[in-house]
């Protein structure tokens, strides 16, 4: 049989996972409710276990102040005659479960934000009936998250701020450190002003956000004559925006290995920081008639870029990325884990051999091992 603390701790179970203070908020009777699976006697054991079946007992009914009921049933053993057990621990009422569990601090604070939200913003009493668990978690909070649910509920101008600077008065990193809670509030009060999509929390509630840098080299002498650096760092969207003269673009996996990209006529190099972050340089319009080279590692990944910048640029061609490179330089590179292949466009017959090779056996050359002569060797 459960003694009064596991009594305690089934009974604070209805409060941690929110089913109480659910029915409580939708006024829905919770109570009377029994405490489960409490023990039953074992009938063939109860000579050997009546000493601490009754010790058990007898805790339970000095206990019951507070804030359980109990039933008993008399019983007539053979082994030890009539005894009275406990048959049924259960509460009656929310004021006895509260005080059991010890919230009674705790659910005024509750109730006291429940009415601040309701009573600020009317449209989340909904929100707040599904969410209980939220307002016990950001107790300290609500007059914050408050202000910046009204913001923007009757205010936000969209793309006109980065979150630090929004007129709300709250500490400058507020927004930053409570995201989780006011994302799940705006999405239920400003559906129609959100971009659903987007998972990002600036882009998805119309936020300025630090943006993305493009780095440029530019690798004809005769083209550098025109800009001011030869190598410079350009908003994404500037870059967009803002076509450079050259017919050749290269781009390089590695960033030691942009910089070192060799002279060439015609030609400019940029690096969008690497790996998958290719996805920055996707559909750009002025691109679109560019000659454009790519040289990532020759590995399962490498290669799987390389299909993902053909979805963009279906003409891009690979720089020494090829299985003679591989088997040339290749030393005892390894990969932690295989790429699923089942996405991969744009690869020729031969690039997709390799890229089952190369992943089946984990194997990559990473771009950095290939020497300089023989990028200076194709750019000649």
């Amino acid at each position: 049989m459960i003694n009064v603390k596991e009594v305690k701790e089934k009974a604070l179970k209805w409060w941690n996972d929110g089913s109480f203070l659910k029915s409580y908020l939708q006024g829905v009777d919770f109570f009377p409710k029994d405490i489960p699976k409490i023990g039953q006697i074992d009938v063939s054991k109860i000579h050997e276990t009546y000493n601490e079946v009754m010790k058990i007992q007898d805790e339970l009914r000095a206990n019951i102040k507070l804030g359980y009921s109990i039933e008993e049933n008399e019983v007539n053993y053979r082994s030890i005659g009539k005894n009275k057990f406990i048959t049924r621990i259960y509460i009656n009422s929310n004021e006895e479960f509260i005080k059991l569990i010890g919230k009674e601090r705790e659910l005024k604070k509750f109730n006291e934000n429940v009415s601040l939200i309701i009573a600020t913003i009317p449209e989340l009493e909904n929100w707040v009936k599904a969410n209980p668990l939220e307002i016990i978690n950001y107790s300290s909070s609500w007059e914050n998250i408050l202000k910046v649910c009204s913001y923007f509920k009757s205010e936000h101008q969209p793309n006109l701020y980065y979150i630090r600077e929004l007129p709300i008065n709250v500490h400058t990193k507020f927004i930053e450190q409570n995201k989780s809670i006011i994302s799940s509030l705006l999405d239920f009060l400003i559906q129609e002003k959100i971009n659903p999509l987007e998972k990002d929390f600036h882009l998805r509630y119309n936020l300025k956000n630090k943006e993305k840098l493009i780095r440029v080299r530019i690798l004809c002498p005769d083209l550098a004559l025109k800009y001011t650096y030869n190598d410079f760092s350009i908003r994404l969207s500037d870059f967009i925006s803002y076509e450079i003269s050259s017919q050749n673009i290269f781009i390089a996996e590695n960033e030691m290995n942009f910089l070192t990209l060799p002279c060439k006529r015609n030609s400019i190099a940029i690096w969008s920081g690497g790996g998958f972050q290719i996805s920055y340089l996707a559909n750009i319009d002025w691109l679109k008639g560019k000659q454009i080279y790519y040289w990532g590692d020759i590995d399962a990944a490498g290669l799987s870029i390389l299909s993902q910048l053909r979805t963009y640029y279906p003409s891009a061609q690979s720089i020494l990325m090829d299985r003679a490179t591989f088997e040339k330089y290749y030393e005892n590179g390894k990969c932690e884990k295989t790429i699923s292949a089942k996405l991969l466009k744009g690869l020729t017959l031969e690039e997709l051999n390799l890229f089952n090779y190369l992943n089946e056996n984990k194997l990559r050359l990473e771009q950095e091992k290939i020497p300089q002569f023989e990028i200076q060797n194709i750019m000649s």
